[in-house]
């Protein structure tokens, strides 16, 4: 019996368009928030606002960093951040001390 494996695993399949359906969800949270800070500001305000929502859904949407999408990045340097930093050494007390032990060949 035969079966067929997968051959790209690695990339993503492009659902919405040429976007996978990450970068959609993105693009349309990015939208939504656009939609509704122009529906409650008004001109010159209303862009100042936007400007950077775009910037930012955008930047999740498509930027990596080291092949990492920015979301996975910026996770990482939160857990970095916010983590424990304490290292112990500490000395395993199972180890084999091989200087008391006499091997015997047969």
């Amino acid at each position: 019996m035969r079966f067929q494996l997968p051959q790209f695993i690695e990339t993503e399949i492009k659902i919405v368009g040429p976007f996978t359906l990450k970068q959609f969800l993105w693009i349309a949270a990015g939208a939504t928030l656009l939609f509704l800070d122009f529906s409650v500001f008004k001109g010159f305000t209303a862009i100042i606002i936007g400007l950077p929502i775009a910037g930012i859904a955008a930047a999740l949407a498509f930027l990596k960093i080291d092949d990492m999408p920015l979301i996975n990045y910026i996770a990482n340097a939160m857990t970095f951040a916010f983590g424990t930093k304490r290292y112990i050494y500490t000395v395993d007390q199972k180890t084999n001390d091989y200087s008391q032990q006499t091997h015997v060949k047969s």
